[in-house]
């Protein structure tokens, strides 16, 4: 199978030896594929776990430091997944600010002269 048939799917990549500072090369982890260039370069999209929704701006990695690439197909994936895209938290609805009382301002006596 050709990169190019895995461009725009969703894919696990396992990471050889190389990426170790960044990447556990004993995990698969799961990206999608937008690009590959002829230079040796993937552009790959983190996914928002538990999903094939993307969850970052695609960006290049070296295809030296990919072990194996092939379809991501969640019906038949045994092992765990990792994934590098974060999903959102959700935010808390904050309650509107109360409105501070005005203080009274103490009136203006006039000095003595």
């Amino acid at each position: 199978m050709s990169l190019l048939d895995l461009v725009h799917k969703s894919v696990i990549i396992k990471f050889s030896d190389v990426a170790r500072n960044q990447f556990n090369p004993e995990a698969s982890y799961a990206f999608r594929l937008t690009g590959v260039d002829a230079m040796g370069f993937l552009q790959i999209q983190d996914l928002k776990p538990g999903s094939q929704e993307a969850a970052s701006v695609p960006y290049w990695i070296n295809k030296d430091l990919v072990r194996e690439i092939y379809e991501l197909d969640l019906a038949k994936k045994k092992e765990p997944l990792h994934y590098t895209g974060q999903t959102p938290k959700p935010s808390k609805a904050k309650s509107p600010a109360k409105p501070k009382p005005a203080k009274p301002k103490p009136a203006l006596t006039p000095s003595p002269s």
